[in-house]
């Protein structure tokens, strides 16, 4: 056996002595320490000049192919033996990553898998259900109820993007300063994302249009006025459609309550489920139309959003 040992080495040394090489941290295979994807005498050498310390950087992980947890001369020679067919070559297992910890590698996880559905333009299904919970305005509510809730979006609208079109998410641009709470959950090959977004308002007069809420840049749909297709709507959209109608107002204000968003990602950054809810305040202060004057309206929202199907 010893015999048979030195002569393996000695044939290792000799068939490479004229090369000069360098060692990578990647391989393909187990045994291919530089990374050519190949497995033979120059990456045997590599392991002989490591275990006399004339080599300092190798992957241990690769070297290693009796998975003893050392890396020697008995690995040297199981490289040999597969270089010359004796020996079974074995692939290294791509490994997956873990799953995001901190509160900012969570929120960029978040925001790329939403950016890789427009970008890549996956097919998907999207409802969003709002319920008006609460509404006054004065001895007006009776005959503007109908009228405002329809301005609030009431009710429940299904769209289907087809794959191959990006028209009904926005780009997510979420930071932690935005987030109350961030954890994502690994089980097998999926993340689960839940992420309790911070409270948010906006405010819309004819000269100023503002708004801070993070639930904007959560990806979800926000339009210029109101439609149900859109997922958010703030003041400055709420401000557009009344006017839009005639009606002057002084001023609308919004804000956004209990907004929470769970998102099911794979292991490659797809999106595979995405729900979103939050409560919301509108108020619409002075306003007139015709021979009508409302001092004061506001109404109270529940939205729900829940995209799913997705198609890649």
């Amino acid at each position: 056996m010893k015999h048979t040992f030195k002569k393996f080495v000695a044939v290792a040394i000799a068939a490479v002595i004229a090369f000069s090489f360098m060692t990578t941290a990647f391989a393909a295979y187990y045994g291919d320490l530089n990374g050519d994807e190949k497995v033979n005498s120059t990456d045997a050498l590599i392991v002989l000049k490591y275990t006399v310390g004339k080599e300092t950087e190798i992957d241990e992980k690769v070297a290693d192919i009796n998975s003893d947890g050392k890396v020697n001369s008995t690995d040297a020679l199981a490289i040999l033996r597969i270089s010359v067919g004796q020996g079974q070559l074995e692939e290294i297992p791509e490994e997956k990553p873990s799953a995001p910890s901190s509160k900012e590698e969570i929120v960029d996880f978040y925001n790329n898998a939403v950016n890789k559905v427009i970008d890549e333009k996956a097919g998907y299904t999207k409802q969003r259900t709002t319920t008006v919970t609460e509404l006054d305005a004065g001895k007006y509510t009776d005959m503007a109820g109908d009228i405002v809730k329809d301005f609030l979006g009431e009710g429940t609208t299904e769209i289907k993007n087809s794959k191959g079109t990006a028209k009904n998410l926005a780009t997510a641009t979420l930071t932690s300063s935005d987030v109350q709470s961030a954890l994502c959950e690994k089980t097998g090959d999926t993340y689960t994302v839940t992420l309790t977004l911070k409270d948010g308002s906006s405010s819309a007069t004819k000269s100023s249009k503002k708004d801070n809420s993070p639930i904007a840049k959560s990806g979800l749909l926000a339009g210029k006025t109101v439609s149900k297709e859109y997922d958010y709507l703030n003041s400055a959209s709420i401000y557009a459609a009344v006017t839009a109608e005639g009606v002057k107002v002084n001023s609308v204000t919004s804000t956004n309550t209990n907004a929470k968003i769970v998102a099911v990602i794979d292991s490659d950054g797809k999106m595979l489920s995405l729900t979103a809810s939050f409560d919301w305040v509108v108020v619409i202060e002075k306003i007139s139309v015709t021979l009508i004057s409302i001092p004061k309206a506001n109404g109270k929202a529940h939205t729900a959003v829940v995209i799913s199907d997705f198609k890649w």
